[in-house]
């Protein structure tokens, strides 16, 4: 009896809420998942699949144009990284890789649908793979470019392994080449990590004081056994110790593990530095994989005494002895 009562009930409740009628307006909700709120300085491709229709996010693929053209991530957008592009251009005295003008780096933004301020667009850099490891260190010479044209580092991350780990998770690419809506992109300056060559020559020497000079170029290169085609004498910058860029990566191009980098650092430079006390000041050829070290230091160690030496040793040899 209380069993076909308590049936009877629920068929009449079931009735009612069947008959509520549904609006034609209603759409089911969109939530963002919690682990999309996650943005580091490191995004891998499943974070990436996953989070990008959830998130004001442009994907920059920084590969050539015939690379991406072959194929690519869909909604991504080509903005490849040569010495001169949109990242980068030839500074006076023929210096490789300085940093552009401002207003090309707005214009190239804001035409790949990048807003700021608001809203503040987050980036994710697509890079390929390969040995020498140039493709690697052209995403995070592109995240100073973005640092340097006012894009807070919070917002700007590296796709872990590059465009290769996304093919290798058998996630879906296409040819489709996107059409993105242009966004109004204007900010200020940031040269706050940018140090020039008399600033350099004032700090050697001086470990001591926990200053110290890191070279980020092969230690063949380091050493003066061979010598870049853009270097006018072999070796180093006087006082500088060597921290080679291309040790941070794995063989697919992952990036190796923080504990990992860190443990190199150290090797090489002790504890006379630390992420609360002394400085950093990183170079190497023309700037590529000094970005790298930049990067890495900054971004991924947690290192916020890094600067860096744009001209590196193409600029220094000019004007300078270097040291074997």
């Amino acid at each position: 009896m209380i069993g076909s009562r308590l049936s009877l009930a629920a068929t009449a409740l079931l009735g009612v809420a069947t008959a509520q009628p549904t609006s034609p307006a209603m759409t089911p909700r969109t939530i963002t998942p919690l682990v999309c709120y996650i943005f580091g300085e490191l995004v891998s491709p499943w974070w990436l699949q996953k989070c990008a229709p959830h998130l004001d996010l442009v994907v920059i693929d920084l590969r050539s144009a015939a690379e991406y053209d072959e194929s690519h991530i869909p909604g991504s957008i080509s903005l490849p990284f040569e010495p001169v592009s949109a990242w980068s251009v030839m500074g006076p005295g023929d210096l490789l890789l300085e940093m552009p003008p401002l207003a090309d780096v707005f214009a190239s933004l804001g035409a790949a649908g990048v807003s700021n301020p608001s809203p503040a667009t987050k980036v994710v850099l697509v890079n390929g793979v390969g040995v020498p490891a140039f493709p690697q260190a052209a995403s995070p010479r592109v995240a100073t470019t973005l640092k340097y044209a006012g894009i807070s580092e919070g917002r700007v991350s590296v796709l872990d392994g590059g465009f290769p780990a996304w093919v290798s998770e058998s996630l879906p690419v296409t040819t489709v080449v996107p059409t993105p809506v242009p966004k109004t992109y204007t900010a200020t300056e940031d040269r706050s990590f940018l140090v020039d060559i008399n600033y350099v020559k004032a700090n050697l020497n001086k470990r001591s004081q926990g200053i110290v000079l890191l070279d980020g170029r092969d230690e063949a290169v380091y050493n003066g056994s061979v010598m870049e085609e853009w270097a006018q004498k072999p070796g180093h910058i006087p006082s500088a110790l060597n921290l080679p860029g291309k040790n941070f990566w794995n063989e697919d191009g992952s990036w190796k593990s923080s504990l990992e980098i860190l443990v190199q650092l150290r090797s090489v430079v002790g504890y006379s530095v630390g992420r609360t006390y002394g400085q950093i000041i990183v170079y190497c050829g023309v700037g590529g994989y000094a970005s790298t070290l930049y990067f890495t230091l900054n971004r991924i160690l947690g290192f916020d005494n890094v600067v860096m030496y744009d001209g590196s040793a193409q600029e220094w040899s000019k004007c300078y002895d270097m040291e074997l």
